[in-house]
């Protein structure tokens, strides 16, 4: 099943925010006030622990925007899955 790759951002992204291994960090939103969860680890060092497998460049044929995709590892593809289908 294919996936656009706003929904494939959004995927890992959430994967990231829920990971045990210290991926993101709770802040005070400067101006609200309000806690926020942001992630504090770059993607190279990322690929560098072996969660992301690749960033591959991509221009999009229709908009000509360049989007970046990500691969996640297979230990980590597995683990977001069985989470989806936990919560489906």
């Amino acid at each position: 099943m294919k996936h656009n790759a706003a929904t494939q951002r959004e995927r890992i992204r959430q994967y990231l925010y829920r990971c045990q291994f210290g991926a993101t960090r709770n802040e005070i939103h400067r101006d609200t006030g309000l806690m926020v969860q942001t992630l504090c680890r770059r993607l190279r060092e990322l690929e560098d622990l072996g969660h992301i497998a690749g960033i591959q460049r991509v221009i999009c044929p229709e908009t000509g925007v360049l989007n970046k995709n990500y691969r996640l590892t297979g230990n980590q593809r597995a683990a977001m899955t069985r989470k989806a289908g936990r919560a489906a």
